[in-house]
């Protein structure tokens, strides 16, 4: 669990501050957002960690959910600076969003929390049986046609834009108030909240350095393998040349 609120969690996600805040700072940036999500959804919050996962020629893997031991991972190569997503917070944002809804899938087939979608909490349940998910490399479309799959991406991008139009909120309601500070006469304020551990000033953590590239020798069904977004530019699903891959997230592959 993060220390930090969720507006100050969505405060650091405006661009330029995101670029000035360590790996480890922006790990702790996604975990106030995960908290925030899982006590939305009713459900337990998942640790989020940055880790080295597979970034290649033919795809990145932005983020994977494992669930052997139900933490969130977050590719910290596209965490530091010069990377293709580094300076990208929402991108790493919607990796996060997406890998809790598949959080909250595993609880809603395993009963752990309530779904009134009956109809859709069977089909999740039988798409998360062993054999049922099929991964991304086995067949890129029925991989983006799954259940769990349509959904998380679904709710990942719904839920981003209820997040930014928050963040809008947010920064007008900052600047009104240092806006009548001014009027006052008041000194002005260093911004809002407090910075994460991460900030400025401290090291870049380099999460998972030393791992080498994940996904080997996984078990099937102990990770989702999520092809989101970058396959082309109308958003249709992926053929089998025309993926970006995002492990979880949108764009690249995700798990």
């Amino acid at each position: 669990m993060s220390a930090m609120t969720y507006e100050d969690a969505l405060r650091m996600t405006d661009r330029e501050t995101w670029s000035k805040l360590s790996e480890e700072g922006k790990v702790e940036v996604l975990q106030a957002v995960e908290d925030h999500m899982a006590a939305e959804c009713g459900r337990e919050a998942r640790t989020v960690e940055g880790k080295w996962l597979y970034t290649g020629d033919d795809g990145i893997e932005l983020g994977r959910y494992q669930t052997g031991n139900q933490t969130i991972y977050v590719n910290a190569s596209q965490l530091g600076e010069g990377s293709l997503y580094g300076d990208n917070p929402d991108k790493m944002v919607e990796a996060v969003l997406h890998e809790g809804r598949h959080a909250f899938q595993h609880d809603v087939a395993e009963g752990r929390v309530p779904y009134e979608d009956a109809e859709t909490a069977q089909a999740w349940a039988k798409n998360l049986e062993p054999g049922g998910y099929v991964r991304f490399d086995e067949n890129p479309r029925a991989y983006w046609d799954q259940p769990v799959e349509a959904d998380a991406r679904r709710f990942a991008s719904d839920r981003l834009s209820q997040l930014r139009s928050e963040r809008t909120a947010i920064a007008e309601r900052d600047a009104a108030r240092e806006a009548a500070r001014e009027a006052s006469g008041e000194a002005p304020t260093q911004g809002q909240g407090a910075a994460p551990s991460g900030a400025p000033g401290e090291g870049p953590s380099h999460a998972g350095s030393g791992q080498g590239l994940s996904g080997g020798g996984e078990s099937a069904g102990d990770g989702h393998d999520d092809a989101r977004g970058a396959f082309d530019s109308a958003g249709d699903a992926p053929g089998e040349q025309s993926v970006v891959v995002q492990r979880h997230g949108r764009g690249l592959r995700m798990m």
